[in-house]
């Protein structure tokens, strides 16, 4: 195994031995592996330390295996691969405040996804309640807008009912409805780990899958002086989405298109696309099919 020792200095930046440097350091053993456990050698390792300020760096040996130690007073590490043909992965690593040698010894494995065939997407990001208060309001994917009379959407591939009531702060229902009126048509939850960006930038599979969505799901905030709070939010949800299915005699779908969300509501990214029966869902962020968008509305990851 590659082993790369930070005890006279490290092999980037200004991790030198001082008298004033703690006795303890941490040592750090990567596994990186593809999406079938296979080992992948010549990945690309960072090991972020020191408040981010400080790197060590180095590739990964024939049986995917880096190795690095050093001494400093870091609280929290963060292990970013990449190697090329594959998207970039990262873990972060919590090391505390005190010395706890069944801590500062992390084993741990990153699975690289290889980048595969990626197409170009309709895809946006939005950060915004429905319009109005109570009522069903479609959103059109393709347009990228809310349906008349509230925006220039034509299609309403997902309708959204807010019913908010507040009387302060904290006292406060809020129930929010995502259904999809179209037979065929639907949503299914993806959980993925994804606080501080950590994970595989291709966050959820290369296809989506052909059957399993459902036509509604409903999220709950409420808040009442005396009672338990529900905050029915959680940023490790993405979905996958159905839409503008056709149906057979036999109710079966024949056609429709796929795409995917990364987030929760009301704060996601969705994506597109727009070939009819392709599951594919992986995005070329260079080739976005949505056009003049806003600079918050943009979308980076695959």
């Amino acid at each position: 195994m590659k082993h790369i020792i930070c005890v006279l200095f490290c092999l980037t930046l200004n991790c030198v031995f001082a008298q004033s440097q703690p006795e303890h350091r941490w040592n750090a053993t990567l596994m990186v592996v593809d999406e079938i456990g296979t080992p992948v050698a010549g990945a690309k390792i960072k090991i972020s330390y020191d408040m981010s300020t400080n790197l060590i760096v180095g590739l990964t040996d024939t049986n995917g295996m880096f190795t690095a130690s050093c001494h400093g007073d870091s609280v929290d590490l963060a292990f970013l691969v990449d190697k090329p043909g594959y998207y970039h992965s990262r873990i972060n690593y919590h090391l505390g405040f005190d010395y706890d040698p069944a801590i500062w010894n992390p084993a741990k494995t990153i699975v690289l996804k290889q980048i595969g065939q990626p197409i170009p997407m309709y895809a946006k990001k939005i950060n915004a309640q429905p319009p109005d208060n109570g009522k069903p309001i479609g959103y059109d994917l393709i347009v990228g807008d809310w349906v008349a009379p509230y925006g220039k959407g034509i299609n309403p591939d997902i309708l959204f009912i807010r019913e908010y009531n507040r009387k302060s702060l904290q006292d406060y229902d809020y129930k929010l409805t995502v259904s999809f009126p179209k037979a065929g048509d639907g949503i299914q939850e993806f959980q993925v780990p994804y606080k501080n960006m950590e994970g595989s930038a291709l966050r959820l599979p290369h296809e989506a899958p052909a059957d399993g969505y459902q036509p509604q799901i409903v999220r709950l905030n409420i808040s009442h002086t005396g009672q338990k709070l529900i905050f029915d939010y959680d940023e490790n949800r993405n979905y996958f989405l159905r839409v503008r299915a056709v149906l057979d005699e036999n109710g079966n779908v024949k056609s429709a298109l796929y795409g995917k969300i990364y987030g929760d509501f009301m704060q996601f990214a969705y994506y597109l696309n727009s070939t009819p029966n392709s599951r594919n869902v992986e995005f070329d962020p260079k080739r976005n099919l949505m056009k003049n968008l806003k600079p918050q509305e943009g979308v980076e990851a695959p």
